[in-house]
């Protein structure tokens, strides 16, 4: 995990029934959910909108305190539908947002790649014997080997389960235990943070060691790139500074998956897989707004 911003100060709750007329951030949250259904990430017309808050972030030992955001819960049928987040002032921009159940998607406005393993956070002896988290950046690493196992004849995971799997890839790379003074975790157990060029690098050695025929490389974020590698069929590996779900007053410095794109309104947006956010329905796309995106590191099979 890289750059931590954090939020706090939830200061109003809103119910819908009855009160669009009163609070027009309901209806930016209608607004914006009827953008994303015609960007064809929204099928169903059963999601509605439930609970809007509008948290202001304050300032933190990584940075000054950022604009205020609405965030608005998503309810379907059958409960939780996800959620969106969006400015509070000016364009009302959408910044994130996730839909239960959206796995992969084809569309003239977006495209998803589904089957990456959702692989998820755990904990583990940290060196002082104290629980750390596996970390964010060797876990989606990890989530990619799994992917290129199953989707391809490379053999990168060799038999490895998830979490073996995570902690190969972590062995190879030098690890930076983060306080969890914030509270991310709900123990404020410890973070932990590494360089998404290190990730890079440790793959790149772990694929020759077992002799698979494939080319790591970093570089800076480039949202073309992005597109045409999931268009090929090749997920990337992202890191990005984004908000956490299910406390959305917190957001850091993130490593994930991605494994789509989409274009909502006049927005891009990159579709990820996020090891720290276990949606209700795993495997479900959680969408950021590129510009909150910094690194990638892509990965392409040898012919």
């Amino acid at each position: 995990m890289r750059a931590i911003v954090s939020f706090s100060a939830l200061v109003l709750v809103y119910l819908c029934a009855g009160c669009a007329d009163s609070h027009p951030e309901l209806k930016e949250a209608e607004a914006q959910l009827t953008a994303i259904r015609q960007a064809g990430l929204l099928g169903s017309d059963t999601v509605r909108i439930g609970v809007v808050r509008l948290i202001r972030p304050v300032a933190t030992r990584w940075g000054p305190a950022a604009q205020p955001f609405w965030w608005a819960e998503l309810q379907g049928p059958d409960g939780s539908a996800g959620y969106l987040a969006w400015q509070s002032s000016g364009g009302r921009r959408l910044l994130d947002f996730s839909l239960e159940g959206v796995k992969a998607v084809t569309s003239p406005s977006a495209k998803a790649i589904g089957g990456i393993p959702p692989i998820q956070q755990f904990a583990i002896a940290g060196a002082d014997g104290v629980a750390v988290a596996s970390g964010c950046v060797p876990t989606a690493g990890a989530s990619l080997i799994a992917f290129w196992s199953r989707e391809s004849s490379l053999n990168w995971r060799a038999g490895a389960d998830e979490q073996a799997l995570v902690t190969r890839v972590r062995a190879r790379m030098p690890m930076v235990t983060i306080t969890d003074l914030e509270g991310y975790t709900d123990g404020k157990m410890s973070l932990a943070g590494a360089s998404p060029m290190n990730l890079a690098l440790a793959m790149q050695q772990d694929a020759d060691e077992r002799k698979v025929k494939v080319g790591v490389d970093f570089a800076y974020y480039n949202h073309e790139l992005l597109c045409r590698e999931i268009v090929a069929g090749r997920p990337v590996l992202v890191s990005c500074v984004v908000l956490v779900p299910r406390k959305p007053t917190l957001a850091w410095g993130h490593q994930v998956v991605a494994v789509g794109w989409a274009k909502v309104g006049e927005e891009n947006f990159v579709g990820i897989i996020d090891n720290f956010f276990e949606p209700r329905l795993a495997g479900s796309i959680r969408w950021i707004a590129n510009g909150f995106c910094q690194t990638m590191v892509t990965v392409r099979p040898e012919r």
